[in-house]
């Protein structure tokens, strides 16, 4: 979600280290990230502490564990990158259809094909409609709503070289008649029951605090992702675009789905910039940084995860140690 630049490695130097030959070895947990020095191990998270606590999180009712962290592949094709970010013990991936043309899923479904069972993966269906309540009642929705979800389906399992994925989303919902609309809960249910999905939900980045309020009223989907951040809005990297919500009114609802046992996973935790030091004179205070805006994020306990775009090896770690 944020630009930085990295002298140490280039877009080259990631094309290098993620060709088919590495990839088929599996040898990318050899890789030495950026300020860190031979024979030193990069960040990790470990799921299960010395303790034996688990720092994974459930994802509301869902029975999935997930990492505070999750990994945001929409912004990146680099193997090498999404393979780092297993390395350090982040399980939850977040990609969609719409990614790069699907060729995202492509990406994440051969990196992850031999470690299925040890990461959860986080897809969405994208539906080009306009949500309106009059366009969704139109003749013949129902049924076009239900073709355009079941083929974006079959092509993201496709896409991802397996047969089930841990969390179908439907992709930029921006109106409750979307929500509601009988063709998308009972596409849901049925491919819940058929085992093609575990859990179902929404993202949104508009809206978001309508969406809430309604699904809190109508807990029929099991997760829910919308921007949250320190700031309470943020700029698109890519569009420009601005966007603010009613910060308050969020949390209560974030809250109320964590009560009800509703997955919660924020977007934009870094849109918004470093997160700022209170008292810049106190000597003992870090900077303001990207990594405080995430933790800023994850140390709420209803927020179960996250999907962060990380571009580079530094990204990488630097999200890591946010992490609880």
């Amino acid at each position: 979600m944020r630009e930085k630049k990295n002298p140490r490695i280039t877009r080259k130097d990631f094309i290098k280290r993620s060709s088919a030959g590495l990839l088929a070895a599996g040898l990318f947990t050899g890789f030495r990230s950026p300020g860190q020095s031979d024979g030193e191990e990069p960040q990790r998270a470990r799921p299960v502490d010395d303790d034996g606590t688990d720092s994974r999180r459930l994802l509301g009712k869902t029975g999935i564990k997930v990492t505070p962290v999750g990994f945001g592949a929409s912004r990146t094709m680099e193997p090498v990158l999404l393979q780092s970010a297993l390395d350090r013990g982040i399980n939850f991936l977040d990609t969609g259809r719409s990614y790069f043309n699907g060729q995202n899923e492509t990406m994440v479904g051969k990196v992850v094909h031999d470690v299925r069972e040890k990461v959860v993966i986080q897809s969405k269906i994208s539906l080009r409609l306009r949500q309106t309540e009059t366009d969704l009642a139109a003749s013949g929705m129902t049924e076009r709503i239900t073709k355009m979800m079941q083929s974006s389906l079959d092509k993201s399992l496709a896409a991802l070289k397996t047969d089930y994925v841990d969390v179908m989303l439907l992709h930029g919902a921006s109106s409750v008649a979307l929500l509601g609309h009988e063709a998308v809960i009972g596409f849901f249910e049925k491919i819940r029951k058929a085992g093609r999905i575990r859990a179902c939900g929404f993202s949104s980045h508009t809206n978001q605090v309508a969406l809430m309020k309604w699904v809190n009223k109508n807990p029929v989907y099991d997760v829910v992702m919308v921007p949250y951040n320190h700031k309470g809005s943020f700029v698109h990297s890519k569009s420009g675009h601005y966007s603010e919500w009613d910060q308050p009114a969020l949390e209560k609802e974030l809250k109320k789905a964590h009560a009800q046992g509703i997955g919660v996973v924020a977007m934009k935790t870094c849109s918004a910039g470093p997160y700022p030091v209170r008292d810049a004179a106190a000597a003992d205070r870090p900077e303001p940084s990207f990594g405080a805006a995430l933790k800023w994020v994850v140390d709420h306990d209803y927020v179960h995860s996250t999907a962060v775009a990380m571009g580079n090896m530094d990204e990488i770690d630097e999200n890591v140690r946010a992490m609880p």
